[in-house]
């Protein structure tokens, strides 16, 4: 039976024991492109038997699961993604229905929290995979659409599912919710004036490790090896400020507002706060034909800070009300 690009679903789970896939998801994921597939490696038997053949056999030697999910940036599912990315939440109960997230970086260990991912695919298969871990996810802002994300996926095995796809309401963003303020300090940030941005590309990288041992096909686990956070801004060139940044040491603090405009308690906004405690312009590029406004392309790169003893932090504000007990526990 054909089936159409946008009949394949995508689910996510938090796994009770790390490597044992759920059975159920606990929120489906609205995605433009998903693609989720079980990969395999072979060795070829390249003996001979007095033939000019190359070869008289192939056998498998490993198997794994891996793929890439585009879609619109949504503020609950993307809670998922970043508790499996930076290791440690703390949740809070900010009024009825109401929830604040404090992601932040678990260093003590290269086992954060595993997923499960369940891929559906039309009528032709069901898959519940286990152990997922994010490699990298990429946010994208520009100011004619919405706010959206790319995240590519490890996992170790897939397994025959039956879980049924039910969507629960999202909350996503444009260009126009985002905000960009640097400051010297943490403190100076909130009285900081927001930088004009025309482009936003935030990229975070955990540089896993997939390991294998003998006696078996599939990975023993994946590993976070890293965090990387790395981005870029494209602006209107008015001085010489991020240039001098570029060309010297210094760095600043930076807080990336992305603040939702719909109603999700009696005062409160979906959002996702980037706190990044030194950042340094890793990148400068100036740009515009005679007709054009003049505009300066900055990358950055966030770094530990000593002092804070930290790189940063991830608040999202939405409605679920916790990440770190699995529904199924």
């Amino acid at each position: 039976m054909e089936i159409l690009g946008r009949q394949i679903e995508l689910g996510v789970a938090l796994e009770t024991t790390r490597g044992t896939a759920e059975t159920t998801a606990e929120r489906w994921i609205k995605n433009v492109t998903a693609s989720v597939q079980e990969r395999a490696e072979h060795a070829i038997d390249d003996n001979s038997h007095g033939s000019l053949a190359d070869s008289d056999n192939r056998r498998v030697t490993k198997k794994w699961v891996e793929g890439s999910l585009e879609g619109i940036l949504q503020v609950d599912v993307v809670g998922y993604f970043l508790y499996n990315i930076f290791g440690s939440i703390s949740s809070t109960n900010v009024v009825t229905g109401v929830y604040s997230h404090e992601i932040t970086l678990d260093s003590t260990t290269i086992e954060h929290p595993s997923l499960t991912f369940f891929a559906k695919d039309g009528g032709v298969q069901n898959l519940n995979i286990s152990n997922g871990m994010i490699s990298s996810l990429e946010i994208n802002a520009s100011m004619d659409d919405y706010v959206r994300f790319t995240t590519n996926i490890m996992a170790s095995e897939a397994e025959d599912g039956s879980d049924t796809p039910a969507y629960s309401e999202e909350q996503d963003f444009v260009g126009k919710d985002i905000t960009i303020k640097v400051a010297d300090t943490e403190g100076g940030l909130s009285g900081a004036e927001a930088i004009s941005v025309k482009e936003l590309g935030l990229t975070l990288d955990t540089g896993a490790i997939v390991d294998y041992v003998l006696g078996q096909y599939n990975p023993e686990d994946i590993y976070d090896a890293k965090l990387s956070i790395e981005g870029n801004i494209v602006k209107n060139f008015k001085d010489e400020t991020y240039k001098d940044l570029f060309l010297g040491d210094d760095a600043k603090y930076m807080e990336i507002s992305i603040v939702g405009s719909q109603d999700i308690g009696t005062t409160e906004n979906p959002s996702i706060t980037i706190l990044l405690n030194k950042v340094k312009i890793t990148g400068w590029e100036r740009s515009g034909g005679n007709d054009e406004l003049v505009s300066e392309s900055l990358d950055f790169k966030a770094f530990y800070n000593e002092t804070d003893e930290e790189m940063g932090k991830i608040t999202i504000v939405n409605n679920t009300a916790e990440y770190d007990t699995p529904i199924s526990s």
